[in-house]
């Protein structure tokens, strides 16, 4: 099958149309919404509620009287819509105008401002509870090497006071016992001279006697 290639200059043209085309049909629909009219806020529905206490008691008419009533009480209960409200109408594109856009700005920043802040704020407050609990730590290191120190030195007054104690029991215990030997030693030395004078005394006396019977 053979291939049938239109001219370049051809597809240039068809091309160049097709570009103006699209682009006077952009600026139409631009010149449409920018002239248009915006659409009015809907209108809000208003219902009117009759309650059966409030109409009046019912007269003795005819049949097609009273169906008239009813037709006019149901009319009455009916929602009263505005059917001159236009439906279907293309909404614009709502721009955000500059002083939006600067607000919107203004809000992100400061929400950005506030995070920061908060993120300060918890970085200072972990920051205080960690020295707190260094301190804390560091109080209580303190505590209990004092305790350790009083106790050791209270250990070693103990100590020293029951060593003191002991000794003073030995000295003690050592001068009764030296006090007691010299006094005994003293009791028999006197108990040894006293026998040895009896003896001496009673030798001499036996010694007298025979030798004065012995002159007699």
């Amino acid at each position: 099958m053979k291939k049938f290639q239109e001219p370049p200059f051809k597809q240039n043209a068809i091309a160049l149309g097709f570009t103006l085309g699209v682009h006077a049909i952009a600026i139409v629909g631009l010149l449409f919404l920018g002239l248009s009219k915006p659409p009015e806020q809907p209108k809000k529905l208003t219902t009117i509620l009759v309650k059966p206490e409030d109409l009046p008691p019912p007269m003795a008419k005819p049949v097609e009287q009273e169906t008239t009533a009813e037709n006019q009480a149901e009319e009455i209960l009916s929602p009263m819509i505005d059917n001159t409200q236009p439906e279907n109408l293309p909404i614009p594109p709502v721009t955000p105008s500059a002083q939006q856009l600067a607000d919107a700005k203004q809000k992100a920043e400061q929400q950005k401002q506030a995070q920061l802040a908060e993120q300060k704020q918890k970085a200072k407050e972990a920051a205080q509870a960690k020295q707190a609990e260094e301190q804390r730590k560091i109080a209580e290191k303190q505590r209990a090497d004092e305790e350790a120190k009083r106790q050791i030195e209270q250990a070693t007054a103990d100590k020293a006071a029951k060593d003191k104690a002991a000794t003073d029991k030995a000295a003690k215990d050592k001068a009764a016992a030296d006090k007691a030997a010299k006094d005994k030693a003293a009791t028999d030395k006197a108990a040894k001279d006293k026998a040895a004078t009896d003896k001496a005394a009673k030798d001499k006396a036996a010694t007298d006697k025979a030798a004065k019977d012995k002159a007699a």
